[in-house]
């Protein structure tokens, strides 16, 4: 797949996709993340966990404590409580996650995640976290995660509301947009 491919398949600028064409398609490999469907659900995926490519790392810059407390209820009980976050995307990182928030091209979260990555890849994600940052690893923990989590199978059913309870959990989020690009994928591969 080359970065014109990999653009149209993400909604991508022809730049980031450019970055991230030749790292997709070598983890993609490594992976086995083959076929139209599952390429199509998996770059659907990625594309909106990416926000089309433009963004690596979950963001926690928060103007508003109230939106704070109303997004994360499990670590504010109120607004008072998530002030000392407030513009302070390094400590509420801490509070949330213990300094694993999302990031890589499917969001990894948790230490637990990236003690599994590190394991499973043989980097130090857990030390040096910021390397899922990086191009080369924001792609290789996306398909890591994409077959550890078990999503082939139903992305070559083309259940991608199976696919995205694997990758977000039961809130299935963006599932309506990651649909849509799925089968724009689907239209453009030819499948």
């Amino acid at each position: 797949m080359n970065a014109e491919l990999l653009a149209q398949l993400t909604g991508a600028t022809q730049a980031n996709a450019q970055t991230y064409a030749d790292p997709l398609n070598i983890a993609m490999v490594q992976f086995g993340i083959s076929g139209d469907k599952q390429v199509a659900a998996f770059l659907a995926t990625v594309s909106i966990e990416s926000a089309r490519l433009t963004q690596v790392e979950e963001g926690l810059f928060y103007r508003d404590a109230g939106r704070l407390a109303v997004i994360f209820p499990r670590a504010f009980r109120n607004a008072a409580e998530a002030q000392p976050y407030v513009g302070n995307p390094k400590a509420l990182s801490q509070k949330l996650y213990e300094g694993y928030q999302g990031r890589g091209l499917i969001q990894l979260t948790w230490r637990k995640t990236y003690e599994r990555a590190s394991k499973a890849l043989g980097y130090d994600y857990v030390g040096r976290p910021e390397l899922v940052l990086q191009a080369k690893h924001a792609a290789l923990t996306a398909a890591w995660f994409w077959a550890d989590a078990g999503c082939a199978g139903p992305a070559t059913k083309g259940d991608m509301v199976e696919v995205t309870r694997l990758v977000n959990g039961p809130a299935k989020l963006h599932l309506v947009e990651r649909t849509a690009q799925y089968q724009i994928n689907l239209t453009i591969l030819g499948a």
